[in-house]
């Protein structure tokens, strides 16, 4: 999430300046960037929870022959996925700390004069 925010920042930078001089407050822009990650973050844990979810299914066709009784339903480890959605969370938190950060040490003006 660091990694996504910060090279999203970098590449975005000049439009970040636009948003500054037509009228967005700092706080705008960076909510802006915290919107950005909360979609990302909703967006990958729904994707993970599905492929995570079809993986253990069909290994659990493919092994069906392997396990004796075989398994009526799948079992799920609620504490370590509510664990890694809890790091993933902290993660996008930790990340838009980063981006705000950058974004304040910004040098905005600057960034529109380079074209």
């Amino acid at each position: 999430m660091v990694l996504f925010a910060t090279v999203g920042l970098a590449e975005r930078r000049q439009e970040l300046a636009t948003m500054t001089v037509l009228g967005a407050s700092l706080r705008d822009v960076a909510a802006f960037v915290w919107t950005e990650l909360a979609l990302v973050l909703a967006a990958a844990c729904a994707l993970a929870a599905l492929l995570g979810w079809l993986l253990a299914e069909m290994l659990v066709a493919m092994l069906q022959h392997v396990f004796d009784p075989p398994p009526d339903h799948l079992a799920v480890p609620w504490l370590l996925l509510a664990a890694l959605g809890g790091a993933a969370v902290l993660g996008a938190f930790a990340a838009g700390g980063v981006a705000v950060g950058a974004i304040r040490r910004l040098p905005l003006g600057e960034t529109l004069r380079e074209e």
